[in-house]
């Protein structure tokens, strides 16, 4: 007797074979052992595997269900049966054959079989809706509605295998189910998949599941665009585990390799060193922004307060973007606030007001101001301001300011800083 709890088929049938009448006599015996037996072979007639797929006895049918040769007709019933195990054992079978069916994929049998299949799929017994997904999920010419179908299930264990290996699910499906606000799961299972467009990566983000970004970070198949490679890069200033795998990213922009130099451990330092794929001037100032983190670490020992090295600095010509952006690299807002001040040539309270509401228009206007790259009014605004990645207004082409000269002034002038 099979195993009710497998999917699998049945051992192999005698290779003797039979002839019909006797198939016959098989199928009416009373002895429900014979029947199963003759259940199980793929020589016999069709018509006689209808017959059994009716059988009383639920051994019987489980030979039925888990038989290639049973008639369509035959799993049409066997959809229907009351006992949980047969249905799971048709799932599997019907979702193996597909493949040598889909050659005809306009053919009635093909139809018949994924109108079965549908049925299946809206089982009420989550095992049988398992088993189908997991026979489906590597199945190339699996049918696309039968699929998303599947994907949605509320139950993990019938969704994540279509999720996560399921070639079918189009970007517009992801796309749709990620939309819709799904637990973490169905985002992770996605985000694990062997190949992840941009649009769906950014998509997996933006959700903010932490765990479905972190798969993500972690799947080199995964293509991240810039924009949010550069969002996961300022969160990981707060999230250490995402550091390494943001240095080992494939094709890492070389902008952002030294952003992470900027606040690494000295181990991811040493991955981002090690990169061959940066060009000699990102390598360079990756070596450079480690020693110069050092050399600020160094400075702030010597007993000079924040607010004396930022007017020591200031006085000599050397309060730069280099200085600020170490200075942020070590969480030393006191020495960044007064830097910006007197960079801008902008009261100290102003300054104060501008970061403390938080907003991105208004932090950037103040780093424009202060004459420093977009790039560092993007750190600021992540570590002065502790705007969240997803709200950080985002540089131009990369590298420009995204606001006009006037727009950047009227933010400032809002503030009460004068032009």
């Amino acid at each position: 007797m099979p195993n009710p709890e497998s999917t699998s088929p049945p051992a192999s049938p005698p290779a003797s074979p039979i002839d019909y009448e006797t198939s016959k006599l098989m199928a009416r015996s009373e002895d429900t052992a014979t029947r199963a037996s003759v259940a199980a072979r793929v020589d016999v007639r069709p018509e006689l595997l209808y017959y059994l797929a009716i059988d009383p006895e639920v051994e019987v049918r489980r030979e039925v269900a888990a038989n290639p040769s049973a008639p369509i007709q035959a799993s049409a019933v066997l959809a229907r049966d009351s006992d949980e195990s047969v249905r799971r054992l048709l799932a599997g079978k019907l979702a193996r054959l597909l493949p040598d069916l889909s050659r005809e994929a306009q053919g009635q049998l093909f139809q018949l079989t994924v109108r079965t299949l549908e049925q299946l799929a809206r089982d009420q017994a989550g095992g049988v809706r398992q088993a189908l997904a997991t026979s489906l999920k590597d199945i190339a010419c699996a049918p696309p509605d039968l699929c998303l179908h599947l994907a949605r299930d509320i139950e993990r264990e019938v969704a994540e295998p279509i999720l996560h290996y399921c070639a079918t699910l189009t970007d517009k499906d992801l796309l749709s189910i990620i939309a819709s606000q799904p637990k973490n799961w169905v985002l992770s299972a996605i985000a694990r998949r062997d190949g992840v467009s941009p649009t769906v990566s950014e998509a997996l983000y933006e959700a903010g599941d932490v765990d479905a970004s972190t798969a993500l970070l972690d799947n080199h198949g995964a293509v991240i665009p810039e924009g949010a490679l550069a969002g996961m890069v300022e969160e990981s200033v707060d999230r250490p585990s995402w550091r390494e795998p943001l240095a080992k990213r494939p094709k890492l922009p070389g902008r952002l390799a030294v952003r992470l130099a900027e606040f690494v451990d000295q181990h991811v330092l040493t991955i981002l060193r090690q990169r061959r794929d940066l060009d000699a001037d990102t390598a360079a100032e990756v070596v450079s922004v480690a020693r110069r983190r050092i050399d600020y670490l160094d400075q702030r020992t010597d007993g000079e307060t924040p607010e004396q090295r930022a007017r020591r600095l200031f006085a000599i010509g050397q309060l730069d973007e280099s200085a600020i952006s170490d200075a942020l690299s070590w969480n030393d807002l006191v020495f960044v606030k007064l830097g910006l001040a007197l960079m801008g040539g902008v009261a100290p309270a102003l300054v104060e007001d501008i970061i403390e509401a938080r907003s991105p228009k208004g932090i950037t206007a103040l780093a424009w101001r202060a004459g420093l790259s977009m790039r560092c009014a993007m750190q600021l605004q992540s570590r002065a301001g502790n705007i969240p990645p997803r709200m950080l207004l985002n540089a131009r082409n990369g590298f420009d300011y995204p606001l006009s000269a006037v727009e950047m002034n009227w933010q400032l002038e809002f503030y009460g800083v004068g032009t």
